[in-house]
């Protein structure tokens, strides 16, 4: 008796076996060729309506671990700039003054209005206004972070947030932070410490339910607890160093700092000792010589920090350009031709079709040698 044949795929179960594989090789796209996604998604529509499933960019987020770096904030003339080191585009934004980038929305400060912070999401262009804390200051620094239950931060966009923010007053030498609520439209109380320090502009790192800002190019780091007593204290670094530091939270959940010093870049953690006391602890260092920075007469600086799929990630400025350093591969990457930039804030998010979370049309992308108008 002959053996019946083993069962064939019926016709109906052909486009899912499609689907599921174009989905596979539309998931290895690289997030920082974001071009790439919106080529596809323009091949069919079955190509743009898999790219825009929730299903696929929870699945494309946690494919790739980490959102890409799409380009960076500064400041130049008093003026906001986004500059892109990949083809993304965000929609023109005018009358703004820089304060940081998190969480993938930017904190500005609007000079036409010099009482409100304002939030934006390149993404989306959506902005929220937030009224400036009432207190005295001659300096300043401030990061928003999602509040968001369970969120695992891999691409925030809306939802409630919070502003951590930090002032000092040379006047009476107090520094005095607070915390905003998107949920409650509240500033806390400010906390007070005296501090004969500046606040630095470079951006606060959040480790934990601690803020961590330099002062003074990297003196001393002033750490701000928004949890529990919402206290502020004083932390002395490592060393003092002249071409500039960065603070960056570790994989551990502690807090770590890179110093530039000439052509070698140091590492260090925060890392706590017997009895609760804090010391810190080398984690080795990296000679830059792949940068154009061995003339003792150039300049260079370092300006900035993002977290990688694989490791933490530093921007350096130098005469010939902007560099990135991978912490783990200590690979550079040049990501933009003008240097002299003393401070900048790297904008990370993934950039998918479906990441447009509002009906809008503006030019994202320059795709080969045109812009692609896209609608969402």
């Amino acid at each position: 008796m002959t053996p019946p044949s083993p069962p064939q795929p019926g016709h109906d179960s052909l486009p899912a076996l499609v689907d599921d594989l174009v989905s596979d090789i539309l998931l290895r796209l690289p997030p920082d060729e974001p071009e790439c996604l919106i080529r596809a998604s323009l091949v069919c529509k079955l190509w743009k309506r898999l790219l825009s499933e929730r299903a696929f960019l929870r699945r494309y987020r946690e494919f790739h671990r980490a959102p890409p770096v799409l380009g960076f904030l500064h400041t130049h003339s008093a003026l906001a700039r986004f500059i892109p080191t990949t083809a993304f585009r965000p929609p023109d934004f005018d009358h703004n003054f820089a304060i940081g980038c998190h969480h993938g929305r930017a904190l500005l400060r609007d000079r036409r209005s010099p009482g409100f912070l304002i939030l934006w999401d390149p993404m989306t262009n959506e902005k929220q206004y937030v009224h400036h804390p009432d207190i005295p200051m001659t300096s300043s620094n401030a990061l928003v972070f999602c509040a968001t239950p369970g969120c695992d931060h891999l691409d925030c966009h809306g939802g409630p947030f919070l502003v951590a923010f930090v002032g000092f007053d040379a006047g009476d030498g107090g520094a005095r932070a607070c915390l905003y609520s998107s949920e409650t439209g509240a500033w806390s109380t400010p906390s007070y410490l005296q501090l004969d320090s500046y606040l630095d502009p470079q951006p606060p790192v959040l480790v934990g339910d601690a803020l961590y800002l330099v002062c003074e190019d990297g003196e001393t780091i002033l750490r701000y607890n928004f949890a529990g007593d919402r206290g502020l204290s004083l932390i002395e670094p490592p060393e003092v160093y002249e071409d500039g530091i960065v603070l960056m939270p570790l994989e551990d959940g502690g807090l770590g700092v890179a110093g530039l010093d000439g052509s070698t870049l140091y590492l260090w953690s925060l890392k706590t000792g017997p009895g609760g006391v804090a010391g810190w602890k080398t984690r080795g260092d990296i000679k830059l010589q792949m940068l154009p920075i061995g003339d003792p007469r150039s300049w260079r600086h370092l300006i900035g920090f993002a977290k990688g799929c694989t490791s933490n990630i530093v921007f350096v400025s130098t005469d010939a350009g902007v560099f990135t350093i991978d912490l783990k591969s200590e690979r550079a990457t040049k990501v933009c031709e003008n240097g002299r930039f003393n401070v900048i804030f790297p904008y990370t998010s993934f950039c998918t079709p479906g990441t447009i979370l509002k009906p809008t049309k503006f030019y994202l992308f320059d795709v080969c040698e045109y812009s692609v108008c896209y609608n969402f």
